[in-house]
């Protein structure tokens, strides 16, 4: 990923050196590699900045797991810090339908742009950005089609996305290798694992005013963003298919629910023009 570490350096010297901040969005669908990728990245910039590669207890410290250590965080934290917020959805939904907490959590963003931050949000799809961040805050977005690839859109190209509704030509192409069998990992999993069952215990989980049936779900997708935000890359990128899988994992439905809304939405793909 040199690449993408020579981005980090640049970002270093032309923002944070400058008394700006970075907030970069990085999307991916479950299980293809956000969480390893923001990591890498993470550890990168501590590297730029400190001229030493972070402890692995730092880099889990400088994690964001709800409202409260987000806020915390912003509020708290030394110029040129770490934050990290692998699901920036729970935190940072859509402003379309985002509590009003939600929205003041967004916009208290714009407050921190001085105190030179480093903020790395994770994403399942680009419909959950919130528009402070994809229209003004984030610079460039990055957006992972398949595990190990990540392709980077500069301010351009996402405001093509916003206006055009799709993607085009990415600014830069890396790929990224896996953290498998790394201490590093195996801590960070530990870690969310608990999050996770912690969450559920307590019962934060809430679907109200989620779309519920094939129909409301394919036109919640058409309304935010269309089906080109699931188009994945199969075969080492030599095909590319609507993949329902992306579409279950997103809105949290089964096999057969996933494959009518496929099916509602397939028309309005045409996959010969995206290849």
């Amino acid at each position: 990923m040199r690449k993408l570490e020579k981005l980090i350096e640049e970002l270093y010297e032309e923002r944070h050196q400058q008394q700006l901040d970075t907030v970069v969005p990085v999307i991916a669908d479950e299980g293809m590699g956000k969480s390893t990728l923001i990591l890498q990245l993470a550890v990168k910039y501590c590297m730029v900045r400190d001229g030493e590669p972070p402890s692995i207890q730092h880099l889990l410290d400088r994690i964001c797991y709800n409202r409260e250590d987000f806020k915390e965080m912003m509020a708290e934290s030394d110029k040129q810090a770490l934050i990290i917020v692998p699901d920036a959805a729970r935190l940072l939904y859509s402003m379309d339908v985002a509590t009003s907490e939600q929205k003041q959590i967004e916009k208290d963003l714009m407050d921190v742009r001085g105190l030179e931050y480093m903020i790395l949000l994770g994403f399942q799809s680009w419909r959950r950005i919130g528009g402070e961040i994809k229209e003004r805050r984030a610079k460039m977005a990055l957006r992972i089609p398949r595990r190990g690839l990540v392709r980077v859109y500069g301010r351009e190209s996402m405001d093509h996305r916003i206006d055009e509704g799709s993607w085009p030509s990415s600014t830069m192409t890396d790929k990224f290798p896996s953290l498998d069998g790394t201490e590093l990992w195996q801590e960070y999993k530990r870690i969310d694992q608990q999050k996770k069952r912690d969450r559920i215990a307590a019962g934060t989980e809430s679907a109200d005013d989620e779309p519920t049936t094939a129909q409301e779900i394919a036109t919640d997708i058409r309304e935010n963003g269309g089906a080109e935000e699931y188009l994945n890359e199969i075969n080492n990128g030599a095909q590319i298919v609507l993949d329902r899988h992306s579409i279950a994992a997103e809105y949290d439905i089964g096999k057969e629910k996933s494959k009518q809304v496929k099916k509602l939405l397939k028309a309005d793909v045409d996959i010969e023009e995206v290849l």
